[in-house]
This record gives C-alpha cells, sequence and structure tokens, in this order.
C-alpha cells in the first residue's frame, strides 16, 4: 500500500468540545456580559472571538491561565488509541490538521497530549498575544468560495496541500478525512469514490451528507463512514492495511 493522506479536522474532532467554548472557563465571571451573548453573524465567527479575547484579557486573563485550560482539555474517546497506531505506521499514512481553531489553542492541546510530532502540516489560524497581552486571531487566508467562512476553505487548503504535495514527488493512494461541523462538508463533496469521509455520527457533517445523498446520491463520491469513538476509524485503517 503507498502512503495515504490523513486529514482531521480538530474542534469536536480531535478534541470532545469547540476550543472556543472550552477557553471560557478561564472567565472569572460567572458568564459572558449580555453584548457578547447576542446571536453571530453567520461565517464571522472568529470576529466575534476576537471580541470574547479582548474582554477575557480586559479580565486578567493571561497565557498560562489559558494554557493550563486548554491542556487539560479531553480528547475524543479512543483519540489517543488511535494517534499510537498512525505514529506505528507512519510508512503508510501523512497525517494534517485542517481546523477553524488557531495555532495556539492546538499547539497547546497537542503539546499536553504529546501529540506534536504526529502531524505532517497544521492548517489553522495564526494567533499570538500582543503587547498588551490580547489574545490575537488572524484569518488563515481569503478565498472565493462562497460555502465557506470567509477566513477559511478547507477544500481549497486540501488543494494546495495535494498540488504542493505532488510537487515533492508524493502522490497518495487515498485521502481519509475525519471532520464532523459544516465547515467539513465543502471538501467532502470534492473527494474521490477511492476517498473515505468519516463524519462525526449526529454531528452537522453527518446530518448534511445524509441529506444530499437522499436528494443527489451522486454528489458525495467518496465512501461515508460514520463514527462515534475514534476506534471506529483505527478498526477501519486496520482493516484497510491489515495492521
Amino acid at each position: 500500500m503507498n502512503k495515504s493522506l490523513i486529514v482531521f479536522d480538530f474542534d469536536e474532532t480531535i478534541i470532545q468540545h469547540n476550543s472556543d467554548y472550552v477557553i471560557l472557563k478561564c472567565n472569572p465571571d460567572p458568564s459572558l456580559p449580555e453584548e457578547l451573548l447576542q446571536p453571530r453573524e453567520e461565517g464571522y465567527w472568529n470576529d466575534y472571538m476576537r471580541k470574547v479575547f479582548q474582554y477575557l484579557c480586559e479580565k486578567g486573563v493571561k497565557e498560562e491561565n489559558m494554557r493550563k485550560v486548554l491542556a487539560e482539555t479531553p480528547l475524543t474517546k479512543e483519540m489517543l488509541t488511535l494517534f499510537q497506531f498512525l505514529r506505528k505506521s507512519s510508512d503508510l499514512f501523512e497525517c494534517i490538521i485542517v481546523s477553524d481553531a488557531n495555532t495556539f489553542f492546538i499547539n497547546s492541546i497537542l503539546e499536553a497530549n504529546d501529540l506534536s510530532k504526529v502531524f505532517q502540516k497544521i492548517y489553522t489560524n495564526p494567533s499570538r498575544f500582543d503587547n498588551k497581552s490580547a489574545f490575537v486571531i488572524s484569518p488563515y487566508h481569503s478565498h472565493m468560495c462562497q460555502q465557506c467562512p470567509i477566513n477559511m476553505c478547507k477544500r481549497q487548503i486540501l488543494h494546495d496541500h495535494l498540488v504542493e504535495r505532488a510537487e515533492e514527488e508524493v502522490e497518495f493512494e487515498k485521502v481519509f478525512y475525519i471532520g464532523d461541523g459544516t465547515n467539513d462538508f465543502c471538501p467532502s463533496i470534492v473527494l474521490t469514490s477511492t476517498d473515505v469521509i468519516f463524519p462525526r455520527k449526529n454531528y452537522p457533517l453527518d446530518r448534511m451528507i445524509s441529506e444530499i445523498k437522499m436528494t443527489q446520491p451522486s454528489a458525495i463520491q467518496a465512501q461515508v463512514v460514520p463514527w462515534e469513538s475514534a476506534e471506529d476509524i483505527l478498526l477501519f485503517l486496520q482493516d484497510c492495511t491489515g495492521r
């Protein structure tokens, strides 16, 4: 078997929860102020989170407070077991993360779980602490896709990664895509019949794939394997590789 690419989403895929909600545990107040509880504009989530981070900074939340809360974030069930297998099978799989989270959140959680070396690349929104100790996120890129949030089209990122690796003379036999959310749908529809999508059961991606398959059966070419625990993904990959 030649090498395959495994694409992981991060929030509610590698970790059990959404890291943007996890970070609210740093809030010294019982809840956010009223103006931050208003409905968010579709596709502009990061603009909303900028205001949340500004508020946390004003409340005295520091980098070390955030890092501690992130380090305690639980991974999804059996995810560590899956990564143990992928570590042992690095000759067969290249793993990347494509996530609308941010560099600090992802790196903090991966480091806490000793997972940094599992991934060849992490595509996510750049983030930093400014000179006033406020946490700042920048958009990953701009793109032309009408379906995706303004700061990230995962289909574009996947396409660019495959092109870049082809230029380095790495061709993948298959793409395995593991995700849960609405922004994982856009890359799902360009995967081919040799590829596999793992939507998390009863999450938005799973529902969107089920709905489109009823109305346009040919819209999704890839094999669809819903998962509840990362063990479901592990068993499928073991079956594929005979390991």
